[in-house]
């Protein structure tokens, strides 16, 4: 809603991404000093393809094409993800465009190293990220290829934490790193060092049945749930698939237990469906509205439930390549 909450805290953590600037302009406002800006945003396309394109169950990495940029091709939940382009962005979109020429280069560079070369019309979805890249000390080279792909972690005078830079894949360090940065810096009560190193993720625990060797979360659509698996399988609608691997209970999980409030949240968030099939992801986006807004009912709330189904249903649309011109093109 439009409630407004004042909250006090020792300690801000700004893991913003491509906007920690903006966050860390206002805490120098108020402070009173100048700050200068430490992200370099870069902006990456991907497109998903059928995985028929690629022959082997391997990744394919390409380090240097024909104007020297890096390609890859990797499998992912039964789909196929081409990429990437590294292009400098000052704008900083929620949902940035693909231009033009990145994804005329992605498909025609990948058709040299694949069964068969992809055109538009083989794109189940093609989506764009902005990589929130560390500048180097002034003087030195801003080419965003240069850049720093590392994390960087500074504390500021008034108990913000910014982090920033880095990747998926180092988001436990990352975390470690901002700990021990507050730590240092008196916002949070000391702890040993590692303090998450042997904390398992909520769903990682995965049983496995002991006559079969059976792992519920081994079937099509339940790789994500791990120990939730048994959970998700008890809710109403286990077994109604809606496709793309999605049944209604998954639906209802998302809801109930993972916070999900909108249509997006659950078809891009909770599910990667608008990811790998933005077409069939715009078709499920009715009859995921309709659990949404039921299990809203069933939690209490009253009156008109907006689950933003209008909103998911353009973005879609974005993620099909059903576009008018963009920049670029």
């Amino acid at each position: 809603g439009d409630e407004v909450f004042r909250v006090s805290a020792r300690c801000v953590v700004n893991a913003t991404g491509v906007w920690v600037d903006a966050l860390r302009q206002a805490d120098a406002q108020a402070l009173g000093r100048p700050v200068r800006p430490m992200v370099a945003p870069s902006q990456g396309v991907h497109v998903v393809v059928d995985r028929e394109f690629l022959a082997g169950d391997h990744a394919l990495m390409i380090p240097k094409t024909a104007d020297g940029r890096v390609l890859f091709a990797v499998p992912w939940l039964g789909k196929l993800i081409l990429g990437t382009t590294d292009t400098p962005r000052d704008q900083l979109e929620r949902e940035p465009l693909p231009l033009e020429a990145d994804l005329d280069f992605i498909l025609g560079e990948s058709a040299r190293y694949l069964r068969r070369g992809p055109t538009r019309a083989d794109v189940r979805s093609a989506w764009v990220g902005l990589r929130p890249l560390v500048k180097p000390p002034d003087g030195e080279s801003e080419l965003t290829k240069a850049l720093s792909r590392e994390h960087t972690v500074l504390a500021s005078r008034s108990g913000l934490v910014t982090v920033t830079g880095g990747k998926w894949t180092t988001y436990r360090a990352m975390a470690e790193d901002v700990l021990q940065k507050s730590f240092e810096n008196g916002l949070l009560p000391e702890k040993a060092a590692g303090v998450t190193a042997h904390l398992r993720l909520i769903g990682s625990d995965i049983p496995a049945d002991k006559q079969t060797g059976a792992r519920i979360c081994d079937a099509p659509g339940w790789h994500s749930y791990g120990s939730e698996a048994a959970s998700v399988q008890a809710l109403p609608g286990a077994s109604r698939e809606l496709g793309g691997g999605l049944n209604e209970a998954m639906v209802r999980f998302a809801v109930r237990e993972e916070f999900a409030r909108t249509v997006e949240d659950v078809l891009a968030r909770r599910s990667r469906l608008l990811f790998l099939d933005a077409r069939l992801a715009l078709g499920l986006s009715g009859p995921v509205e309709k659990i949404i807004e039921d299990e809203r009912r069933l939690a209490g709330e009253v009156g008109a439930v907006d689950v933003g189904a209008a909103a998911f249903e353009q973005l879609a649309q974005q993620y099909a390549l059903k576009l008018g011109p963009r920049p670029g093109g």
